[in-house]
This record gives C-alpha cells, structure tokens and sequence, in this order.
C-alpha cells in the first residue's frame, strides 16, 4: 500500500514538474494565414465571355463580385447566362430545340503581383449551371405570335479554372482577359452529355472597386 501510494505521489510530482515547465515558457501565436493587419477591398465586374456548347460557339453575359484580402485574394461569387441561340435540331417533342445554359457559384482568386502594371491572376469557379431544351419560335413580322416552352432541363457541377491576365487601368478599374476551361459533371440530357458542356472559354472583365 505505501508503495503504491509513493508511486502515485512521484507520478503526480512528475506531472507538477512538467506543467511548470510548460507554463513557463512564452506562449506560442497561431499559425494563421494572414499575418498583421488585413487590408479589405472589394470589387464588381461585368463580363462577357465566348465559349462553345455541343460544338457551337456562343457568347454568355455575366458578372462577378469579390471581397478582397489584403490585395491579393478575392472571395466572391460568380455567374454566366448563354445569351445567343443554339439550335440542337430535334428532339421527340419539336423538330426545332434549342439549348439554353446557365451557370454560377463561388468565385476563388489569387493575384499574385496585384501593384504590377500588367499581372497575372488565377480565377477558379466552383458550383452549378443548369441546362435545357426549349421551343423558341418567333413570328414577330407576319402575325406577332411568340412561344416558348421547356421541354427537358437538368443540374449539373461545375468547375472552371482559369489563367487571367489583367491591366490595371486607373485605382478603381482593372481590365482582365481570361482563359479557361469549364469541366461540367452530372449533365443527363437526351442529347447532351458532360462533355458536350465542357470546353474552352474566353472572357473579358472590367473590375471596378477598391483594390
């Protein structure tokens, strides 16, 4: 019994000893990824970009808005419409569909020399588009009739990493022209696959903001 007791007593001392010697030295900062002071600045831009679906190439409008940390990372959202027609032909419903696509999410970009004249940056968006099969019949001349309807649509992933090479044009306005390329996931269409979604694309932005 006393040497169990003993035992006990060294062990808790033991612990005693290592405690006060942890406590005395200085405290250690966490490891954190922005050190100091952050600076914050934002953005918004509107932009067009040029990019091909099932083989056709067609332009899509859009924007983008960012939050930015300490001039070189930008935390936002992001979203491009197609805007021109893309005949698919026919479909059983019609004879005549045409596609229409949409796409959006979180914005990630990384600006590695923002002070540069000329710099790169690296935009990634990631999220879902959407995509569907319409009836876009206009007779505006002869009789003024117009009809529209949604024959199949579906959801799918998306994620567009890209290469931008941007122009600082004044403090508040930047000019980028970006490359990319959209990886689509998930696509089920009659006659749409991933990879018909999937491809290149170019884009032009205008950022207007406080960087």
């Amino acid at each position: 019994m006393v040497k169990t007791v003993f035992a006990f007593l060294l062990f808790f001392m033991c612990l005693l000893g290592a405690w006060a010697q942890d406590t005395g030295q200085l405290p250690q900062s966490p490891q954190v990824v922005f050190e100091g002071e952050v600076n914050h600045g934002f953005y918004l831009a509107p932009s067009l970009q040029l990019s091909r679906f099932q083989g056709t190439s067609g332009f899509l409008a859009g924007g983008r808005g960012a939050w930015l940390l300490n001039h070189k990372v930008a935390l936002g959202v992001a979203g491009y419409a197609l805007t021109t027609q893309n005949n698919i032909g026919e479909i059983p419903e019609t004879n005549n569909a045409f596609l229409q696509v949409g796409y959006g999410g979180a914005l990630l970009e990384y600006i590695p020399k923002p002070n540069q004249l000329l710099h790169v940056t690296f935009p990634l968006i990631m999220g879902i588009g959407g995509a569907a099969y319409t009836d876009n019949f206009s007779d505006n001349q002869n009789t003024g009739n117009y009809s529209y309807e949604i024959y199949h649509t579906d959801t799918f992933l998306v994620i567009e990493p890209g290469l931008q090479a941007e122009l600082n044009l004044a403090r508040f306005m930047r000019l980028g022209l970006a490359f990319s390329y959209r990886f689509t996931y998930g696509v089920q269409l009659p006659k749409s696959t991933d990879q018909d979604l999937s491809a290149p694309a170019l884009t032009l932005t205008a950022k207007f903001g406080r960087f």
